[in-house]
């Protein structure tokens, strides 16, 4: 736990920051203890053997965590300790019962930031996309707009679509959401089911995002600018996920009720 302190305060930040793609980091814990809880069947009576052999996957986990540590590489520490929890069930339960927890195990990826770097690259890349969409979609309201970089012009008024509105942080949490509600879809369901539902959450969040762009830009163009700021900007964002979370519940029922699956939950 003390090894591992530095990258602990470091997520506690990144979930905690304002401009944070992570939010949802401190549920992800939380859920993955669920989810073994839900399969207490499978471990309580799964034979618990040490192994060796889970120090090939814990020395180099902490290995790597030392070095990124002294260089600074935050997200590498953050999958190294995961690889070390990986690696410590490994060493005193034995392979079998790493295995028998692998998917909440797994899960605990969602929690570690990916690079910076990398977030703002797609980030960029996605305010732009959702710029151009919704600067396509008021032509089709004949309204007129023109896109300069990220900004959306209409008369009167000007919006920017900044990196909080790229739609990246509800795209990271729409698809953790998704794969955790998979793993309580009834026992019966295929691995196509659950694969389409976790699919369907991108294009539904980047969708769902357009939507929020556009329905700001025609407020900020009928009651000024000041109508797409504030807490009407924060609060449309949860309109929207809200909106997103209820376009997936209706189609994993769409999925379950189209291939018929017997009913049984997961364990």
């Amino acid at each position: 736990m003390a090894l591992f302190w530095p990258t602990f305060t470091w997520l506690a930040e990144r979930f905690d920051a304002h401009d944070s793609f992570y939010s949802h980091g401190w549920l992800i814990p939380f859920a993955s203890a669920w989810l073994i809880w839900q399969r207490r069947v499978q471990w309580e009576a799964c034979p618990r053997a040490a192994s060796y052999r889970g120090l090939a996957l814990l020395a180099p986990s902490l290995l790597i965590h030392l070095v990124a540590t002294r260089l600074d590489l935050h997200f590498a520490s953050g999958f190294a300790m995961l690889g070390a929890i990986w690696g410590l069930v490994w060493t005193c339960w034995g392979w079998r019962m790493l295995w028998t927890l692998r998917f909440p195990m797994l899960f605990l990826l969602f929690m570690v930031p990916l690079p910076g770097v990398l977030l703002i690259s797609i980030s960029f890349k996605m305010k732009m996309m959702a710029a151009t969409l919704a600067t396509h979609a008021l032509h089709l309201m004949q309204i007129p707009a023109e896109r300069a970089g990220s900004t959306i012009n209409v008369p009167g008024v000007s919006v920017v679509v900044d990196d909080t509105c790229s739609g990246l942080r509800s795209l990271i949490s729409l698809i953790a959401l998704s794969v955790f509600w998979t793993s309580c879809m009834p026992a019966a369901s295929r691995q196509w089911q659950k694969l389409a539902i976790v699919a369907a959450s991108i294009p539904i969040a980047l969708a769902a995002n357009m939507v929020r762009i556009l329905a700001l830009v025609l407020l900020a163009a009928i009651y000024g600018s000041h109508a797409a700021e504030g807490y009407l900007h924060y609060g449309s964002g949860i309109v929207v996920f809200v909106v997103a979370l209820a376009i997936l519940a209706w189609m994993t029922r769409w999925i379950q009720q189209w291939s018929r699956p017997s009913l049984g939950l997961n364990q």
